[in-house]
């Protein structure tokens, strides 16, 4: 078996990274040659060696393009270690100044691509490693033909992963998490490990299910699609409200946590932060977001690992879970974006969202694949010629209602009696001699007004209009925000909405084996 690292340039490496072993053996000692060749050689040797320094310093001095290598996860970068999980899992050292602290992230670097998948920790995340490294071996689900670097944030417990108005807790503690993850990080990543500032995905669960679906809502520039398991969705509301309060108080002893936080519940940041009620951004965007929960019923497995009293938490914080994701299901659904439902069972615990990450796998692959980037959003105007904060969304729902609207308009009532009494009788002694048998529907037949237009919901579909009727492709710039909301939604004029997408899938062993050793305990749910 050759080494992982055999084809690595080591003009590419920079100083202060190292190559995990490899099993290559030690190669045979050459016969001794003469003199002479050992002069040559010496001399094209101090050549070679030559060369190789002096392409090392131009590409330091140039942008410090050494530093950026993109796949090789065999390649320790600088300032990193090996995580014990294996897996070619490394924990960096990140700095944040936001939080004016170094945050420890495990990462494992892609085979070459520039593609990164963020996976966000639960309520009760741990200051030492990812749980994605200790309960689900991601690293082994996403694995080297994923082509994709795994990104895996420690901390960040009871924080929402989210900035903070205030400091948390009695020691005021700094959390600015969404700063972090998509400022401060991807500028490390794109440094260190090649990973793209706009081909990425992000995971969540549990408490950093609503979240990840925020930061994607809130940054489609950074993240393609979304993956949120067993999620609380409804959060602007006061119900919401007391469930973040109850969690942050429990788990981290945060009393002041939903206000400095959010500020008071109710206000407008808590609807800003609220997934659901902002979650028609993955339509405007093309993003894609792929939701799933547990049905709250126990699996063997789970019964034998959890304690009684963590049963029943398992059970109860699913079917809050369950219920949540049904509502955001159809809200989703209801706005257009993009959904992928994927069925799962069993609690509130890792074996479930282990679960729904390799049953996610494929369709977050497919949408890094197949989605283009957003890189820019058009912007539109005021009257006044100043640039319109909603001139994107007014710009999408235009068009949107543009494609939507059937070219022959439905006339009101008097409309349709003006027509009438307008027509003379020679033009109805036409069209009735153009359907001798009498039919009401013929083509050139006349009804309210309106031809070969039905007004009968079993009826087909009309056919498409001629050239003379269809609009032209200048109306939707000349669609006015007041005007959009007088575009007819009937029946017979709006063509049925496209199902969101739904794929079965079969239960696979997800693991793969691996000479490392796993963690098999269950940490207490609610995580």
């Amino acid at each position: 078996m050759s080494s992982p690292h055999e084809s690595l340039e080591p003009t590419l490496i920079s100083d202060g990274w190292t190559v995990a072993d490899g099993d290559d053996a030690a190669p045979e000692t050459p016969a001794k040659p003469s003199r002479r060749r050992r002069r040559l050689t010496g001399v094209a040797i101090v050549a070679v060696l030559s060369l190789v320094l002096f392409g090392i310093s131009t590409l330091l001095s140039g942008g410090n393009k050494a530093s950026a290598l993109a796949g090789h996860p065999e390649v320790l970068r600088q300032g990193c270690t090996w995580d014990k999980s294996g897996n070619y899992v490394q924990n960096c050292k990140v700095w944040s100044k936001s939080m004016n602290k170094f945050v420890t992230v495990q990462i494992r670097a892609s085979n070459g691509s520039d593609k990164g998948v963020y996976l966000l920790d639960g309520m009760r995340a741990s200051e030492d490693r990812s749980a994605w490294t200790t309960d689900v071996q991601a690293a082994k689900v996403y694995d080297g033909k994923s082509d994709t670097t795994l990104v895996m944030p420690v901390g960040g417990a009871s924080s929402f992963y989210t900035d903070w108005n205030g400091g948390a807790g009695d020691k005021g503690t700094v959390i600015k998490q969404e700063t972090f993850l998509t400022s401060e990080l991807p500028e490390y990543l794109a440094g260190n490990f090649g990973v793209s500032r706009n081909n990425n995905a992000i995971v969540g669960l549990s408490m950093s299910g609503g979240p990840a679906v925020t930061l994607a809502e809130r940054h489609p520039d950074q993240f393609k699609v979304v993956q949120a398991m067993s999620g609380y969705y409804q959060t602007a509301n006061p119900i919401g409200a007391a469930g973040v309060f109850a969690s942050q108080t429990m788990v981290s002893n945060y009393t002041n946590g939903i206000l400095n936080m959010w500020g008071a519940p109710g206000s407008q940041q808590w609807k800003d932060n609220d997934p659901s009620r902002n979650v028609n951004k993955l339509k405007e965007n093309g993003q894609v977001l792929i939701i799933s929960s547990g049905n709250g019923f126990l699996t063997p497995s789970e019964l034998a690992k959890l304690k009684p009293e963590d049963q029943v938490s398992a059970i109860a914080l699913e079917i809050l879970s369950a219920v949540s994701t049904v509502l955001m299901q159809l809200q989703a659904g209801q706005s257009g974006a993009s959904v992928i439902s994927l069925p799962n069972f069993g609690g509130h615990t890792w074996e479930n969202w282990g679960r729904g990450l390799a049953d996610g796998k494929e369709h977050v692959l497919d949408a890094l694949k197949s989605n283009p980037p957003v890189t820019a959003k058009t912007q539109v105007v005021n009257a006044s010629g100043a640039k319109d904060p909603e001139g994107s969304t007014k710009a999408t729902q235009a068009a949107v209602l543009a494609a939507k609207a059937s070219p022959v308009l439905p006339q009101s009532a008097s409309e349709s009696a003006a027509a009438s009494s307008s027509e003379t009788t020679e033009e109805s002694a036409a069209a009735d001699s153009t359907d001798p048998s009498g039919d009401p529907w013929a083509p050139g037949a006349e009804t309210d007004g309106r031809r070969d237009h039905r007004t009968d919901v079993d009826a087909p579909v009309p056919t498409p209009p001629s050239e003379e009727q269809a609009p032209t492709e200048s109306a939707p710039a000349e669609t006015t925000p007041s005007t959009q909301s007088a575009a007819p939604t009937t029946a017979e004029s709006t063509p049925a909405e496209e199902a969101p997408r739904w794929r079965h899938h079969h239960d696979e062993d997800y693991l793969y084996p691996s000479e490392y050793p796993t963690t098999t305990t269950t940490p207490a749910p609610g995580a």
